[in-house]
């Protein structure tokens, strides 16, 4: 998948108010995920000038520049903020641990297919460049309602983006699917691997779908998450209840 986005150069970016014109670096080895956010504004501006007006304001605070990574508008047309590259400044205590992606509309109404799925492609990217991820709503991260009731249960639902089954690739979603069942036979998923990832939020997701309760599928193994799987597993009969996620589990979620 390529990310086609509008750079800081095409949409007229003013250079960082650093010392030296340039946004403190990210440490790739630091990075845990994917923190996703929302204007906060309802009837925004769209487009260039909504992310002239996020610079504008957060400019107004002190900061040193847009504060976001990635911007995303109405539209899905995403748009460069301080890039792959760059400390974020939108999550406090989180900055230097993750990207930041805002949403610039009103994340409490629905939100289209175009942006839903501009904000995965901007996950998917991210796991490339930076391996495994959480992918998190800045509500679950902070004293705030930040990204919106309707984005971030989307967010935190596991991101799946409805499409009419017509237009859905069924044999890409059959082989990646396969791919992943591979992967688990290789290194199982389990609270005790810390294992995180779009593999986890995957099944996370599902157990969802299926009426057990992992909390947010935000991509962490956690406590729900292997709680939710020694449920699953104890409905079938056969599954050993260890709460962790080998092949014959997978095969149970996805197949069965």
């Amino acid at each position: 998948m390529v990310v086609n986005y509008i750079s800081r150069t095409q949409w007229g970016a003013k250079p960082p108010a650093t010392h030296n014109g340039r946004f403190t670096p990210l440490w790739a080895w630091r990075v845990q995920g994917v923190v996703v956010h929302h204007g906060g504004v309802k009837h925004p501006p769209k487009g260039v000038a909504a992310v002239k007006a996020f610079e504008r304001h957060h400019l107004s605070k002190g900061w040193d520049g847009i504060a976001y990574n990635w911007l995303v508008d109405e539209t899905g047309t995403i748009f460069e903020g301080r890039g792959w590259d760059a400390r974020g400044g939108a999550t406090k205590w989180w900055n230097s641990k993750s990207i930041s992606v805002c949403y610039t509309g009103w994340g409490h109404d629905p939100v289209g297919v175009n942006v839903l799925e501009s904000i995965k492609a901007l996950t998917v990217e991210a796991e490339k460049r930076f391996g495994d991820l959480w992918v998190s709503t800045h509500r679950l991260k902070g004293s705030t309602d930040c990204p919106g009731g309707w984005l971030g249960e989307w967010v935190e639902a596991g991101m799946v983006v409805a499409k009419n089954p017509s237009d859905q690739d069924w044999a890409g979603v059959v082989a990646h699917i396969q791919f992943l069942k591979a992967e688990v036979a290789k290194k199982p998923l389990s609270r005790w691997r810390r294992s995180r990832g779009e593999t986890v939020r995957l099944v996370q997701t599902r157990l969802l779908e299926r009426g057990f309760d992992p909390g947010p599928a935000d991509g962490i193994f956690g406590k729900g998450t292997a709680a939710a799987v020694k449920d699953f597993q104890r409905t079938q009969g056969w599954l050993k209840a260890d709460g962790v996620v080998g092949v014959n589990t997978f095969t149970a979620l996805f197949v069965q």
